[in-house]
């Protein structure tokens, strides 16, 4: 870059707005995305260095869902696994009437405990295996047409229609980075198709539309993609639904505005954060409250305590009508009884 970049409301070559200048700080996809769903939540984000959470940690009890190859080997391997648990069943099964044969009575005790433990793994077994069976059967059954990525407006996608056509999917184990904005994050996915690099994030929400903190979240990975592969990214994928499907973005200028203006604004007041007793009242979105996790009330001594330079922030006692003591992030960084739905039931200043 020679410093001058194309604005989207100027259209004229003029230094560009977004680029990051001295005391400014690093800012993640996360927090930004954060901030237009409430200022509060932004500020929370960017001070405790949150990321978006890692739904597929490796777990025992976690079964693949979003790729065909990790579902047929799990499908092998329990299939392997069920076979070896059925013949210790069958085995202790046989034992039984060995027992009463030689008069070992007390032995069947002890069979009997192993057959209703192994006949409990069996039928978890089979609980997640018919579990992949559906998930290979959904896998298999996902068709979508592949984007047009001349289109300015939002088209209905599927994630295993697009890997039928095609399209690979890598997971990033850093996050991306754009040293001129000073922006930073890490999609969920990315897939790659010949020339096209596109990325990809999912929600716990089942949503007809995205909002406007999801088509953020799709401009600034655009952005990273650009930056870090040296490629023009025409749009984002976000998956909304448990079937994997969601929508194709377009990374275009009446897309990005927005996220542009919003991004810069809250540039503004992570730098403000960031120092030490420059910070002005922050807003917050009295909508956004009522199910905000942030405000969910728990006990004193559970979850991580929030911080900020560095160090832990005073606990905002808050008090059930039984007299338990309760806190909440939002209420310890703000100081205050955020209206959460569930706040409900604690007693009123």
């Amino acid at each position: 870059m020679n410093g001058f970049e194309s604005d989207d409301e100027l259209g004229s070559r003029q230094p560009s707005r977004m680029r990051a200048v001295a005391g400014d700080p690093w800012l993640k996809v996360h927090a930004v995305a954060e901030y237009i769903f409430c200022p509060r939540a932004g500020i929370l984000a960017h001070e405790n260095h949150h990321d978006d959470d890692d739904e597929e940690q490796p777990s025992l009890y976690t079964l693949p869902k979003y790729e065909l190859e990790a579902i047929e080997r799990a499908l092998i391997e329990l299939r392997e696994r069920c076979v070896k648990e059925v013949w210790i069943f069958v085995v202790l099964a046989l034992c039984g009437p060995v027992g009463v044969l030689i008069k070992q009575y007390w032995a069947l005790v002890f069979i009997g405990i192993g057959m209703v433990y192994y006949s409990q793994r069996i039928l978890n077994l089979v609980a997640d295996g018919t579990e992949l069976l559906k998930r290979r059967n959904l896998a298999l059954r996902g068709r979508c047409e592949e984007p047009d990525p001349d289109s300015d407006i939002l088209q209905s996608i599927n994630w295993f229609g697009l890997l039928n056509l095609g399209f690979e999917s890598i997971r990033l184990h850093e996050p991306l980075r754009d040293p001129a904005w000073q922006l930073e994050g890490k999609p969920w996915r990315v897939l790659k198709k010949g020339s096209l690099v596109i990325p990809v994030f999912h929600t716990k929400s089942n949503l007809d539309r995205p909002r406007d903190q999801h088509t953020a979240k799709i401009m600034a990975y655009c952005r990273l993609v650009e930056v870090s592969f040296n490629v023009e990214c025409p749009y984002g994928i976000i998956l909304t639904r448990e079937d994997c499907s969601g929508f194709s973005i377009p990374n275009m200028a009446k897309f990005r505005r927005g996220f542009h203006n919003e991004f810069i604004e809250f540039r503004n007041l992570a730098r403000e954060s960031d120092s030490i007793g420059s910070e002005r009242p922050i807003a917050y979105n009295p909508d956004a409250c009522e199910y905000c996790p942030l405000g969910e009330p728990h006990a004193v001594r559970s979850g991580k305590r929030v911080r900020r330079h560095g160090a832990p922030l005073p606990i905002v006692v808050l008090r059930d009508s039984r007299g338990k003591e309760l806190r909440c992030d939002c209420g310890d960084r703000f100081e205050w009884k955020p209206p959460h739905v569930r706040n409900r039931y604690l007693e009123e200043d």
